[in-house]
């Protein structure tokens, strides 16, 4: 066998190796990354191309708007607007079959739209909704897997953390894949409300109905609840339009954010301070990610091993549709052991040379690669997303409970993928326009 190609097998081995031990995947990828690079190149060399990648990313103009972006969401929840969204989406639709848990959905879209977390979704939206839920008597395991897959929408639709980590890497535009992960994200919030709508008429005692709201009460809301959508307006109105860059789209929220928070009084620089501690620690694991992942990436182009990989896949035949169905089954396993990040950076230095080879567009690429992360958000056993929903009921429901009953939420979010593939104008149609 080739030298290099052993080597680049043993450094997938020592990488996998690292990560079931439990070193965080930025350093897992770095401490690889460099002993490869140093094992080619010299240890100089990979030190050198260390400090370049941390370097140029830390400084990168593009990387400012991820603190940014997670600073707003934080401000929003902090100033109490996700609250004022959920309260007002409630009112509204609550009366209907399963009511409630269509309103988290809802929700869960609406915050989504501001944070670009799938975490600080389901922990934003799963406190405020949780309660409500378990007061009118839905079923605790059907509420948190709800709730679970509700998060998801926090890396679809934009701003989304994933695609802005996948136009680091890729070097792609953030502005389009935000333009063109709106449908797809509209899409999947539509079709998790309409299963749960389905689930509450086959089960109504697991889904009844919430209480009903006059028509002033609903009215009544509707000033409350405008903070979310406007940030949403000032985000992608901007950029779709072309008037401001991705990053200060994400500089003007952030303040809009905070001078809400001044007029409605609800201003507090304890909640200052903890927005931007959080922001802080979020924004080292990306950039620490991004790192490894890039030094990484180009270790392996030193091995000659991806472009002989390229030209065995491609030398298969398979056209962009077989490729992209191939990957599913793949991206379902890498889930199970990997967060979103380690996803993209693991695979994308191998996979997304192929997808340009097959004439796959990179927008939608993006856009399908952060549906498929999705799905590692509630995939046993490192979905993060579980774990956060499942610490809101304590000892009230039981984990296989929940589980059972994400498995409609999880082929719904693969038959979106599977929707995407042979339809992709459902993202590029959005997404082709100029930015």
């Amino acid at each position: 066998m080739d030298p290099m190609i052993t080597i680049t097998l043993l450094s997938v081995l020592f990488l996998l190796c690292l990560m079931v031990v439990g070193v965080p995947i930025g350093f897992a990828l770095g401490i690889v990354g460099l002993a490869g690079y140093a094992y080619v190149e010299g240890f100089e060399v990979a030190l050198y191309q260390l400090s370049i990648v941390t370097w140029e990313h830390a400084l990168s103009y593009t990387f400012v708007c991820v603190p940014l972006f997670i600073l707003t969401g934080e401000f929003a929840y902090q100033g109490g607007f996700a609250t004022d969204f959920y309260t007002g989406v409630q009112k509204w639709i609550s009366r209907l079959p399963g009511g409630l848990l269509i309103t988290a959905f809802a929700s869960c879209a609406g915050f989504a739209a501001v944070t670009g977390s799938s975490t600080a979704t389901v922990a934003s939206i799963g406190s405020m909704s949780y309660p409500e839920l378990k007061r009118h008597g839905y079923f605790p395991g059907l509420s948190l897997a709800a709730l679970s897959a509700g998060g998801t929408l926090g890396i679809l639709i934009p701003p989304s953390l994933g695609m802005v980590f996948y136009a680091i890497v890729t070097e792609q535009s953030i502005g389009k894949l935000f333009i063109a992960g709106i449908l797809p994200g509209v899409l999947l919030a539509s079709m998790f409300c309409l299963t749960t709508w389905v689930i509450a008429l086959v089960k109504p005692e697991y889904a009844p109905r919430g209480s009903s709201s006059t028509w002033e009460e609903r009215i009544g809301v509707l000033p409350k609840m405008s903070v979310i959508p406007i940030i949403f307006v000032i985000i992608i109105g901007g950029i779709y339009t072309g008037i401001y860059t991705p990053t200060e789209a994400a500089g003007c929220a952030t303040a809009f954010v905070l001078l809400a928070m001044v007029v409605a009084r609800r201003f507090s620089w304890k909640g200052v301070v903890a927005s931007l501690v959080r922001s802080g620690q979020l924004t080292a694991m990306v950039l620490t990610i991004i790192a490894g992942g890039i030094l990484y990436a180009r270790f392996l182009t030193l091995t000659d091993a991806m472009p002989r990989m390229i030209g065995f896949l491609t030398g298969l035949g398979m056209g962009p549709e077989a490729f992209l169905l191939m990957l599913i089954p793949i991206y379902i396993v890498l889930g199970m052991f990997l967060d979103i990040y380690g996803m993209m950076i693991v695979t994308l230095p191998i996979v997304f040379p192929i997808t340009l080879s097959l004439g796959i567009d990179p927008v939608f690429f993006g856009v399908y690669i952060t549906v498929m992360c999705e799905v590692a958000l509630i995939t046993p056993p490192v979905g993060v997303n579980t774990y956060v929903a499942f610490a809101l009921a304590g000892k009230e429901a039981k984990m296989e409970d929940m589980f059972r009953w994400l498995v409609p939420f999880f082929f719904v979010m693969i038959l979106e993928t599977v929707i995407l593939i042979f339809f992709p104008e459902i993202a590029l149609w959005l997404g082709s326009t100029k930015i």
